[in-house]
């Protein structure tokens, strides 16, 4: 049942809803097949899955956010820290874990507040390890040497069971970050989490990459399906040439509509697996976030601005999938028997 009900949540997140004329349009399918292909079962069940066989009570999970950089998007986007938030309200509640939430400097307040907002509180070093219901933000160094190194001590310090990135941008073949566009960015410029994913898994932690675009963690996994099917994914606008197809791949890869979107997916497959409905955030815990999230200085990645969307989409689209993922949550845990 568990997996039927993941391809109705599967289906639901890459309904895809942008605007002619910014976001690329008419990928989220084909990129959705690929990772399908790929994994041959549906994504977010492998995702919740993996987290409820990993993580034990008080075990720590790193969640990894955060993306856009100035002019455009100075403390990033919508996009990310609402999923990362959510995931770690889910892991605190359904799982016992202990969520830890790394990106770069310039997104921390958005991610902060998203944080507090889902309900956790952040917290340093004595209290984290005190009580329940409570989160770390930390600061991922920029630079390739320091987010090798930060790489190695986050895995030392947190012994974690989980490491989960959500649109989190991972480097194309050149070694260069890209955004959507193809508009290319230097490692230095960047929190190189590769770094934490490739040691993660050298050491047999589960990986899990949420993304929507191609050029983030995880999407490794399905290198060559990207540069076919994303319009800058073999070429990027940069000089490098390389295309917006990032390398680095993860233990399971989510591809979603929107990247916060295949994070409600995985949280709404561990409430449907660890049968609490409550473990999916509500329609105003949906609001919050995306609120709080704004007045941190988070902006809406088409339009740039601080207004309530999220990659282009409405505040109500947002609550109507919160809605849309707790019905499909509640009436797959439901029975109604029917006598005619």
């Amino acid at each position: 049942m568990a997996k039927l009900m993941a391809e109705y949540v599967d289906r639901l997140i890459n309904i895809e809803m942008r605007q002619m004329g910014g976001l690329p349009r008419g990928v989220t399918h084909a990129l959705y097949e690929a990772a399908r292909k790929f994994h041959k079962e549906p994504l977010t069940y492998l995702a919740a899955s993996g987290l409820i066989e990993a993580v034990k009570p008080k075990d720590l999970v790193i969640i990894a956010t955060g993306a856009g950089v100035a002019p455009w998007l100075p403390k990033g986007e919508t996009n990310g820290p609402l999923g990362a938030a959510a995931l770690a309200r889910t892991i605190d509640l359904g799982l016992g874990g202990k969520p830890v939430l790394v990106g770069e400097a310039r997104c921390l307040p958005p991610i902060a507040a998203t944080v507090e907002a889902a309900g956790l509180l952040v917290a340093d070093d004595e209290l984290f390890g005190q009580r329940d219901h409570v989160a770390q933000v930390r600061e991922y160094p920029l630079g390739e040497a320091r987010g090798e190194a930060f790489a190695s001590e986050l895995l030392e310090k947190y012994n974690p069971k989980a490491i989960i990135t959500v649109e989190k941008h991972g480097p194309s073949a050149s070694g260069k970050y890209h955004s959507i566009m193809g508009v290319g960015r230097s490692p230095e410029s960047v929190a190189n989490v590769k770094f934490l994913v490739e040691a993660a898994m050298a050491k047999g932690i589960l990986t899990i990459g949420i993304g929507d675009g191609g050029n983030e963690i995880g999407f490794g996994n399905i290198h060559e399906d990207v540069r076919r099917i994303q319009k800058f994914g073999s070429k990027c606008q940069c000089p490098c040439g390389a295309g917006i197809a990032t390398v680095t791949k993860a233990d399971v890869l989510v591809a979603a509509a929107i990247s916060n979107w295949g994070a409600y997916g995985i949280a709404a497959m561990l409430a449907f697996m660890l049968k609490n409905p409550r473990l999916l955030h509500d329609k105003d815990t949906e609001y919050r976030m995306l609120e709080a999230s704004i007045r941190a200085g988070a902006m809406d990645g088409l339009y740039t601005n601080l207004s309530m969307y999220v990659d282009g989409t409405s505040c109500e689209t947002q609550l109507s999938l919160i809605t849309m993922l707790h019905e499909i949550v509640t009436n797959g845990l439901s029975e109604q028997p029917r006598h005619w």
